[in-house]
């Protein structure tokens, strides 16, 4: 099984979360590769994909966007997955669910409809008070809103354990043009 676990990562937080998932995977499909899309030029040589980027401005960063784009009709030909790394359990408690319902409703709508995606989730990252003007920061703060290190790695494991046990299936790559 070659699997890739493709990534947009600003600030390191999602490129931490693709590696983890990347090692998890491997020790029941053997060897994963887990890359920067920018360094990713097809996905042809894998059986399935893992793609995930960071959330800036309420979209993914513009690197992934273009990698969906560009290798979409490849990506239509194997099994997918999608994941998002955004900040919704650093806002305040009382906004997070619909701020969370918001965010994959406008992802959703973002990603391009030809990849029939077997699954897509947001996590939470890392979110540092130095990435907010000076006032905000302290607004952010008076209303609960939270900084640090908020990735969930349960949810995380969870996830790619889903993923893992799909693709440890010997039919669950028999799609289209894939073979096991």
């Amino acid at each position: 099984m070659t699997v890739l676990v493709a990534y947009a990562s600003e600030r390191g937080s999602t490129r931490e979360m693709a590696q983890h998932m990347a090692s998890r995977m491997a020790v029941a499909l053997g060897p994963v590769d887990c890359r920067s899309v920018e360094e990713v030029g097809s996905v042809s040589g894998y059986e399935a994909v893992i793609v995930g980027s960071a959330i800036h401005n309420q979209s993914w960063l513009p690197t992934a966007a273009q990698f969906l784009t560009r290798l979409a009709p490849e990506l239509a030909k194997r099994p997918s997955w999608a994941f998002s790394v955004g900040m919704v359990d650093a806002l305040p408690k009382p906004f997070r669910k619909r701020a969370a319902e918001l965010q994959q409703k406008r992802l959703r709508g973002f990603l391009p409809q030809e990849i029939p995606l077997r699954g897509d989730t947001i996590f939470s990252g890392v979110y540092q008070s130095d990435q907010m003007p000076a006032l905000l920061r302290v607004l952010f703060r008076l209303t609960g809103g939270r900084f640090g290190d908020l990735r969930n790695w349960a949810a995380v494991d969870a996830w790619t354990d889903e993923i893992t046990a799909e693709l440890a299936k010997p039919s669950s790559t028999s799609s289209g043009n894939i073979t096991p």
